[in-house]
């Protein structure tokens, strides 16, 4: 198993780059080889060498810097998406799966233009806690949001609705995208270390399988389980 870690340098402001870390542990525990490779903006990089890509968030700036660089790695990335390459952006950086990203200077930044949606950035920021329920799993997720005000613009479908927590625009509590085996979320934390739901999701579509066929055991994932717990308990109890 190879995991990339893209942009770690430029995105990486949540400690991101313990959502590969935590993913790499995982598929090892189950006995897999795992290994994370990080390219920086104008590396090399084939895209057909890895089962897995991580992109993390940034500063405004700094996503500009990686659209910048996008052009390079476009049709490669996109191809290999359309192939069904697994991808999780958090942050911001799911942005660059858009068709555009407009500042608060009114400048229009091109994106890679997979999916059917803009992001609007004002000059304010939005933040808070969120507790979410994800399409596609049956237990809740926990998070944190600081994106910039403003919103996103288009005809998707999104996989995450926040009963806690600010969504993609101001007016819904949904956000994220999702596209064959891509998935983007406003949500940091690192969400892979704090929801261990969502990284069984993930290691189960690299290396399916279970809990009872792991090797071994990792004090790592006992105390995961007990802090995601607690912090679900702690924000749904905070909502009353």
């Amino acid at each position: 198993m190879r995991i990339l870690h893209l942009f770690h340098d430029l995105m990486n402001l949540y400690g991101d780059w313990a959502n590969a870390a935590a993913l790499a542990r995982k598929l090892k525990l189950r006995g897999h080889d795992a290994a994370i490779d990080k390219k920086n903006a104008g590396d090399e990089i084939d895209f057909d060498a890895y089962d897995f890509v991580y992109i993390g968030s940034g500063t405004e700036r700094s996503l500009t810097a990686c659209l910048r660089c996008m052009e390079k790695y476009k049709n490669p990335l996109l191809e290999r998406i359309e192939d069904g390459l697994h991808v999780l952006a958090t942050g911001n950086s799911h942005e660059l799966f858009g068709r555009a990203i407009i500042d608060p200077a009114g400048v229009r930044h091109e994106a890679l233009g997979l999916l059917d949606f803009e992001t609007v950035q004002g000059s304010l920021r939005v933040t808070g806690d969120c507790v979410s329920i994800a399409s596609f799993l049956p237990e809740k997720l926990i998070g944190f949001i600081n994106r910039a005000s403003g919103g996103q613009t288009g005809d998707i479908e999104r996989p995450f609705f926040n009963e806690i927590g600010p969504g993609a625009d101001n007016k819904s509590k949904a956000e994220g995208v999702q596209y064959k085996n891509l998935l983007g979320t406003y949500m940091t934390g690192p969400i892979l270390v704090r929801n261990p739901p969502l990284l069984e999701y993930f290691a189960n579509k690299l290396r399916p399988g279970s809990a009872d066929a792991e090797i071994g055991g990792d004090p790592f994932f006992v105390y995961q389980e007990e802090s995601y717990r607690l912090a679900l308990r702690e924000l749904t109890f905070s909502r009353r």
